[in-house]
């Protein structure tokens, strides 16, 4: 921007330069394990039509399930200080040749979030979805009583306080958020608490320290019943690295079943230290530790209710073709159920 004098000394001429940047962004990610591969793929719009639209669509590929996504999120509509988003979703998990078992599940949800307070932010949602769950001869005996076609109608909502000076590559703050999912019209009633905290600290110019909570808990409102297969809880991929997602937990026979609870906690820090001439590629430090436990069909059943931790290095390097990121991590604590994973990489890029 340029200021200059008007036509008098109480007027003066601001000049704005706008210069246009791209909106899109294209990610490609992998994971190698002890157990196969995984690979996802997604495609952003963060501004649609110069409408500030925000178009997302995804697809995570890996041994024995599917997953697709399209979501739809208007950041103002209306003019209202409130965000629209309404998504579809697909999901097919496989796993009739290994534990006997296949899910198929589709759905939408639509919801709303906006700032009630400052820095106090609320959001609703509502969700519909269909489940076919198939069985054969191989599946453990409570996941044949689980056989058969679902329709779950649930209302959610979370509560964020957002204390951090900026979204993303925070330096200082902090975000606490509760989350709670409550069955309307369900053929299983399990509800569902969770809540996530995040405090980030800076030291001197350059280096940023980051400690974060996760925690999660589902039960089934109904005693005659257990919580459905899929949806007992697993660790989310970047929750505890160095461990393949969902293969950590309680085991029935050969399926990893989940748990009725999962928890963690997660160190980092950034490395400005390492390579400091170099101004394209970031390095950081992690600890992480984490826990998924309970099993609510079976008393025979091992809980597995053990620590897993994990140490390693992350480089996101900024190259030409778009961000890459590696991960390698080394499992320090584990269960010998445990599927590790040592290795994993995604690119990305914008247009």
């Amino acid at each position: 921007a340029t200021i200059e004098t008007g036509s008098s000394d109480d007027q003066k001429i601001i000049t704005l330069n706008v210069e246009e940047k791209p909106t899109g962004e294209i990610t490609a990610g992998a994971g190698v394990s002890s157990d196969g591969t995984s690979f996802g793929f997604s495609v952003k719009e963060n501004n649609y039509a110069g409408t500030g639209i925000k178009l997302v669509t995804s697809l995570d590929l890996s041994e024995d399930s599917v997953k697709g996504q399209f979501s739809v999120t208007n950041p103002n509509y209306n003019y209202t200080d409130k965000a629209l988003t309404a998504n579809v979703q697909s999901t097919v998990t496989d796993k009739l040749t290994k534990n006997g078992y296949k899910s198929s599940k589709t759905g939408f949800s639509f919801g709303t979030s906006f700032e009630q307070f400052e820095d106090f932010y609320i959001s609703p949602n509502i969700s519909s979805y269909i489940e076919k769950l198939e069985t054969n001869s191989s599946a453990i005996e409570s996941l044949k009583k689980q056989e058969g076609n679902y329709f779950d109608t649930t209302v959610g909502y979370s509560i964020m306080f957002d204390k951090r000076d900026r979204k993303w590559r925070t330096t200082e703050g902090f975000v606490s958020k509760f989350v709670q999912n409550l069955p309307i019209l369900a053929d299983d009633k399990s509800i569902l608490n969770g809540y996530e905290f995040s405090k980030f600290n800076k030291w001197g110019e350059e280096l940023v320290t980051k400690i974060s909570l996760y925690a999660r808990a589902v039960n089934s409102l109904d005693d005659a019943k257990d919580v459905r297969i899929s949806e007992r809880l697993s660790l989310p991929r970047t929750r505890l690295r160095g461990f393949e997602t969902g293969k950590i937990g309680p085991k029935d026979g050969g399926d990893y079943v989940g748990g009725n609870y999962a928890t963690s906690l997660n160190f980092s820090t950034n490395l400005p230290m390492v390579f400091p001439s170099v101004q394209t590629a970031d390095f950081a430090f992690f600890v992480d530790a984490g826990n998924v436990w309970g099993v609510d069909y079976s008393d025979t059943v091992n809980e597995s209710n053990e620590i897993r931790s994990a140490a390693g290095i992350g480089v996101n390097w900024f190259t030409p073709i778009g961000p890459l990121n590696f991960t390698l991590a080394q499992p320090i604590t584990k269960a010998s159920s445990d599927k590790t994973e040592t290795f994993q990489f995604s690119i990305g890029t914008t247009f």
